[in-house]
């Protein structure tokens, strides 16, 4: 089933994920780099960190079967100006990708969408402040019980910031502290005191990790399809 039988069916928002510890396997890993188009090569390249390069590489994997899926095999990959990735001649398909820790995922949708993933990480008192705005501090303050109940929320919450940054394609152009995500109204989100409107968060967790989709639809994927890599 390709790209264009999807939109039929209205089926075509979908993320994919994969845990990238099997990649530490040096035959797997240069199994799947060399499935890699030039592009992807080089991102893998320039890392020096192994997880780094891991991680980079697993996105490749997530994009290529997605793609592989939607009948786009060997499509050349193009970025913009704010170096988000696109499919060249792939009209009406978007898709975002994001990884942390030992997961990396891929978003596919018919329209705009940002993804991000985080594992949980402690948020100091001069992370929080560079992140959030007062309003949002003192709502994850009042909602937590003890340090680890902040650090999860503030990853919750910088993953819904973060995938509204890749939603539009701006990246870190967009100051975080001037997102402002409501959670007590319905995760309603503004920039700059402007309400953002007709876009929606899709949130899941895997292992401890937190995942949002911003994207245009309600309700993004009911779950995120893991893949192996072997």
């Amino acid at each position: 089933m390709v790209w264009k039988d999807l939109r039929k069916m209205n089926s075509c928002n979908f993320v994919l994920g994969i845990d990238v510890d099997f990649l530490q396997d040096k035959d797997k890993f240069d199994y799947w780099y060399s499935q890699m188009l030039g592009e992807r090569k080089a991102k893998i390249d320039k890392f020096r960190p192994l997880n780094s390069k891991l991680l980079s590489l697993g996105a490749g994997i997530v994009l290529k079967r997605g793609l592989d899926m939607l009948g786009f095999t060997d499509s050349v990959i193009l970025e913009d100006q704010n170096e988000k990735p696109y499919l060249q001649g792939a009209t009406g398909l978007e898709f975002n990708l994001s990884h942390s820790g030992k997961i990396a995922v891929c978003a596919f949708s018919d329209a705009p969408v940002g993804i991000d993933v985080q594992e949980p990480e402690r948020f100091s008192g001069n992370l929080m402040n560079f992140v959030y705005k007062d309003e949002e501090i003192k709502y994850i303050k009042y909602r937590s019980e003890n340090q680890s109940d902040i650090d999860r929320l503030c990853t919750k919450m910088w993953t819904m910031k973060e995938s509204i940054m890749k939603y539009y394609g701006k990246g870190l152009s967009m100051d975080p502290r001037k997102i402002f995500i409501d959670l007590e109204h319905g995760d309603k989100a503004y920039y700059d005191g402007d309400a953002l409107e007709n876009i929606f968060f899709t949130e899941y967790e895997h292992e401890g990790y937190y995942i949002t989709v911003c994207s245009r639809y309600e309700s993004f994927s009911d779950e995120i399809s893991f893949v192996m890599g072997e």
